[in-house]
């Protein structure tokens, strides 16, 4: 695919799938081939989630002001995220396959029923985390996943020029403790935050909130190699090698795995097979 960076081979290979007339949407004033005019067009059923909730009401929100400011983009991680997940819970013994998939790659987890699931959950409005997709188990255990798909590293410190305090204030009157009380982390505020090279605050945020029998995952491209990502990885794999329930996944394997799981159900392959042309086959 030649030397460009990932996200840019990525984005053109993506583009060039679309028919004309459904893109052309702006970005900075600035109309792509790469950009849908209408969100619903970049799912691919062409339905958008009503609800944030898959399934039970653990989120209690609808979608309607969540989506980011991407969302119209082909290469959105939150709509592959959302094109992903969703289709398992139009019926309940699909989400079986969701399960058996992640077994497949090698996620361990307690329980084999799903009690909720929902996209971009906030379990602190104060602290201002969201989890692209979250489910709580029927024995009370949590599975997370933190999404990438052609993003150049995970997510660092946005430092305020208005509130210079504000990560010293969240670190004394919310990380300190949500550190104390998490067993996957051991960790000083500035190890807590990383640096500008590595940005290990959006992993650690999402690693925080684990308590006993609760499974991180951090669901990434193995052919996306930036640099950050790269980093972000290598972090998380030193984690994974003390702590086996926070681990790193790849979208390849997780597919590879599902499509070898589902040929006796037409209509999940059928759809599972259109999202592996979306998204897993430009990466190649």
């Amino acid at each position: 695919m030649g030397k460009k960076a990932f996200d840019k081979r990525v984005r053109e290979a993506m583009g060039n799938q679309i028919p004309n007339y459904l893109t052309g949407g702006k970005w900075k004033g600035i109309a792509y081939s790469h950009i849908y005019l209408k969100i619903e067009d970049n799912f691919i059923d062409g339905k958008e989630p009503i609800k944030c909730d898959l399934k039970g009401n653990l989120s209690g929100s609808d979608m309607k002001g969540k989506y980011h400011v991407g969302a119209n983009h082909v290469n959105s991680s939150q709509i592959m995220c959302m094109n992903f997940f969703k289709k398992f819970f139009e019926k309940t013994e699909w989400e079986e396959y969701l399960l058996t998939a992640l077994r497949k790659i090698g996620v361990q987890m307690g329980s084999n029923q799903i009690e909720n699931a929902t996209f971009e959950f906030e379990p602190c409005h104060k602290e201002g985390t969201n989890f692209d997709f979250y489910m709580e188990m029927e024995d009370g255990s949590h599975i997370s996943f933190e999404i990438k798909f052609t993003e150049p590293d995970f997510g660092g410190l946005n430092p305020d020029k208005n509130d210079p305090t504000k990560y010293d204030r969240k670190w004394k009157e919310i990380y300190s403790s949500l550190v104390d009380e998490c067993p996957f982390l051991n960790c000083s505020k500035d190890e807590f935050y990383g640096n500008p090279r590595k940005k290990y605050y959006q992993i650690n945020r999402n690693i925080c909130y684990a308590r006993k029998g609760d499974v991180v995952l951090f669901l990434t491209p193995k052919a996306n190699n930036a640099c950050g990502i790269d980093r972000g990885r290598n972090y998380i794999d030193s984690i994974t090698e003390k702590y086996p329930n926070i681990r790193n996944i790849y979208w390849e394997e997780l597919v590879k795995a599902l499509m070898a799981i589902i040929d006796d159900v037409p209509e999940l392959r059928d759809y599972y097979l259109k999202f592996q042309k979306k998204y897993i086959d430009v990466l190649s």
